[in-house]
Formats: C-alpha cells, sequence, structure tokens
C-alpha cells in the first residue's frame, strides 16, 4: 500500500469516527420515545423554517468546533490529486456534508426527550464546516505530508517535527479551553479583583503541597526543552528565553479567559521544564555520541530510569485523581455510589458545556499519554514481528487495568465521580501515546540501529 492510498483511508477512519462522534454525542444518554415519523418530520420542519435562537454564546462556539473536522476530513478523504483546483472542486459537498451531517444529528434529536432540536446548531456546525473546509485549502497538502512521514515513511527529522508543533499547538487549546473569552475591561478587572491575575510568582503558594500540584505545570514543558536541546541543537540560553517567550504568550492568552486563572508563576515553573528538558536532551545527545554500553550497564540503567519514571507518573496521576484522598468505606454510601456511577459513555456529559467537558477530556488524553510512551520506549521498540503485536494487547490490558483502578478509587473520595467516559478516554491516552512513541522510536532505531539493543 501507497503512502497516499495509507493516508487517505486514515482520513476516511476518521471522517467515520468524527461522523459516529456527533451523531452518538447528540443522542446521548439514549433515552428514546417514540415519535410517528411523520409528525416528527413536520416538527423538523418548522423549526428549520422558524428564525434561529441563540441559547447562548458557548453553545454556538462549541457547535462550529465540532463542525470543523467535518469538511477537513471529507476533503482529506475523498480529494485524490494534490492540488487546489480539485480541493476547490470538492469545497461545496464538503460544506454540504457538514449540514447534512449536523440535520441528520437533530433531526434524531426529536426521538430522544431532553435533547433540544435547533436551527442554530445546524448553521453553526455548517459555519464550522466552511472554516474547516478553508483550513483544508490552508494547510492540507502539509497535514498530508506530514502523516505520511510519520506513519508510512522512515522520515525521522520531518516526523519529529510535526509532532512537535502538534505539541505546541495542544499547550495552545489546553490553556484556552474552554474557550470563554472576553476582552471587556470590567470582566478583566474583576478577574483582578477575584484574585485570577497574579503577577507576582509564588504569592498563591500556601504549603509545600503546592509544590506537588504546580509539578505537571513543570512537566510539559520538558518535552519542548528536549526538543530543542537535541534535534535542533539549540543551547541552553535559548532554549531558555524561548520557554519564557511561549510561556508568558500564553498565560498573557489566558488573562481573557473568563474561567483561567492568569500565574506569573506559570512561568517560572515553564523555565524549570525547560531546564529539564535541555539538560536530557544533552544526556541523550551524548548517548548517542558515545554508542553503545554494556548491556548489562545499559539494561541496569535501563529498569532503574524506567521504574522511577512510571512510579513518578503514577504518583502523579494518584495526586490529581484521588486529592483529597477522603476515602470512605460507609456501605450506604458506596451503594449509593456505584447505583449513581455513569455507564454510559458520555452521560455524564449530558447538559454541561461542551467547550468546558472537552477541556476535561484534553487533560484526561494528557494524563495518560506519558504512560504510552513510557512503555513504548521501555518495552515495545525491543520486541518485532507477532511479539510485538502480543505486547501491543499486553499493553492495552495494562492500560485498562491502570485506569480502572483510577477510576474504582474515585468510587471511595466524595468529591470525585467515577465513570466509565473518564475510563474510556484514559485508556484512549495511554494508547495515542503508545503509538506515537512507537513511530518515534521506529525511525528513530533506523536511523541508528544500535538504540534497539539499550
Amino acid at each position: 500500500m501507497s503512502t497516499e492510498h495509507g493516508v487517505q483511508r486514515l482520513f476516511l477512519l476518521l471522517l467515520l469516527c468524527h461522523a459516529v462522534f456527533v451523531i452518538y454525542g447528540s443522542l446521548a444518554p439514549f433515552r428514546f420515545a417514540p415519535v410517528p415519523l411523520d409528525q416528527a418530520w413536520a416538527e423538523f420542519q418548522q423549526i428549520i423554517f422558524s428564525p434561529p435562537r441563540l441559547f447562548s454564546r458557548a453553545n454556538l462556539l462549541a457547535n462550529i468546533l465540532i463542525g470543523i473536522p467535518g469538511p477537513f476530513l471529507f476533503l482529506a478523504a475523498f480529494q485524490t490529486r494534490n492540488s487546489r483546483l480539485a480541493a476547490l472542486a470538492l469545497l461545496v459537498p464538503a460544506v454540504a456534508y457538514s449540514t447534512v451531517l449536523a440535520g441528520t444529528a437533530e433531526f434524531l434529536q426529536l426521538f430522544f426527550p431532553g435533547r433540544i432540536t435547533t436551527l442554530s446548531d445546524i448553521l453553526a456546525q455548517t459555519l464550522g464546516g466552511a472554516m474547516g473546509a478553508t483550513l483544508w485549502l490552508a494547510i492540507g497538502p502539509f497535514t498530508r505530508t506530514m502523516l505520511g512521514a510519520l506513519l508510512f515513511q522512515d522520515d525521522r527529522v520531518r516526523t519529529e517535527a510535526f509532532l512537535f508543533w502538534c505539541y505546541l499547538g495542544l499547550l495552545l487549546l489546553g490553556h484556552l479551553l474552554p474557550l470563554d473569552m472576553t476582552a471587556k475591561l470590567g470582566s478583566l478587572y474583576r478577574q483582578w479583583e477575584e484574585g485570577r491575575i497574579l503577577l507576582v510568582p509564588f504569592q498563591s503558594w500556601t504549603g509545600p503541597l503546592d509544590l506537588l500540584h504546580s509539578l505537571p505545570s513543570v512537566l510539559i514543558w520538558v518535552p519542548v526543552g528536549w526538543y530543542l536541546s537535541q534535534f535542533r541543537s539549540w543551547p541552553l540560553i535559548p532554549i531558555l528565553l524561548a520557554v519564557i517567550a511561549l510561556a508568558a504568550s500564553l498565560e498573557f492568552m489566558q488573562i481573557f479567559v473568563r474561567s483561567r486563572t492568569t500565574d506569573a508563576t506559570a512561568i517560572i515553573l515553564a523555565l524549570a521544564g525547560g531546564g529539564v528538558g535541555w539538560r536530557l536532551g544533552k544526556e541523550r545527545g551524548n548517548v548517542l555520541m558515545s554508542g553503545p554500553k554494556p548491556q548489562g550497564i545499559a539494561l541496569h540503567r535501563h529498569i532503574l530510569l524506567g521504574a522511577t519514571l512510571f512510579l513518578g507518573w503514577f504518583s502523579l496521576a494518584l495526586l490529581r485523581f484521588w486529592s483529597p484522598f477522603t476515602f470512605q468505606f460507609d456501605k450506604t454510601f458506596l451503594a449509593g455510589r456505584v447505583r449513581d456511577m455513569g455507564m454510559i459513555p458520555l452521560q455524564m456529559y449530558v447538559g454541561k458545556s461542551y467547550l468546558h467537558s472537552a477541556a476535561n477530556i484534553l487533560e484526561l488524553l494528557a494524563y495518560f499519554l506519558p504512560l504510552g510512551l513510557l512503555f513504548s520506549w521501555l518495552v515495545s521498540r525491543h520486541f518485532h514481528g507477532h511479539a510485538r503485536r502480543a505486547v501491543y494487547v499486553l499493553f492495552g490490558t495494562m492500560a485498562c487495568l491502570l485506569a480502572g483502578l483510577i477510576e474504582f478509587g474515585q468510587i471511595f473520595i466524595p468529591p470525585r465521580y467515577p465513570d466509565i467516559t473518564d475510563w474510556l478516554f484514559m485508556v484512549a491516552g495511554a494508547l495515542i501515546g503508545h503509538a506515537v512513541g512507537t513511530a518515534i522510536w521506529k525511525k528513530r532505531t533506523i536511523a541508528q540501529p544500535w538504540l534497539s539493543q539499550e
């Protein structure tokens, strides 16, 4: 299978997944109530030909964002020729696909009480579809080329550059969600009065526990320093200046997000993370220059470092998802918790802000992505063929068990809400991390075969 066909099939699969997600999310929690088809169609027509109603700006923005991927993936899947003219020819069908998908989801909601069918949702997703099609015209060829290099070629430099920019994009998204933006001076002043714009570093810290809670803010900048050190060969000072500039820019943008807190402490923490990343990249560069070490020494270091990193990750995950550790074992309390536990995927997000839900989902993915990266580095890259497939199954099982353990523990903690949706996204984050790590190590092993023997 050629690279072009492989990328096209991937986009087609993603297009299908997006359609399923839109329909599924529109109908959850699936409280079906039969309605005669002609009655439902008449009601739908009445809604379509009525003036649109805007329930909230957050809902409008969420529907626009939901509509963006559809036409983008549509063009990626069905544009067989890599030309701007072919993309323009498919532009109208791509946007029409977005409208049809949104209309289908809204029509089906008439059969599920509790869901609200509105014309504004269809229009917003159509607008998002137009934006998605425009986005494909701007970056589509670049995206296709980068994905081909990542998944089907041995272009290590291009792959790592693409992943780095994707990582920066996720950092930006993570800092701006839930996108409740404002530029009104009154709102900004209220944020200042409420102590959500902190210009003095560490002024919000009250004890040693704050240091533990701030570790993720350090760790998210480690990959930036590591990449710039190892793959761009930047010295320490330019790396630290780049990290300071990026972190300061993100914190400045957070001033305009109503639900976020802007804190100068984050810039100091980013500086520490960038420094750690530089050091790790420098150490790694020294290893690559010195060549392979004796197998016994390499294996011992490999196991020790891997175990330390895994325990560190697991401790941070427990701190995030089990804090404040107020376990209760009362039988009546536990029975109620088990009874109320959400067992239908996405059920707990129904009725909540889509953008706040997106922020929560991104956090779940981010916390478990390092688990996949660690396992691909420690274990998966040392196996090939059928043995590697067995290792994949082993990792999938381990990810399910670890995510299940964290969600199970939340049953005993009153402020926490165990939910199968969170479990699914935790496992998905681990699998994504493992897939990315495997792709990286495959290309690095081709470039330096002795790495697979470490």
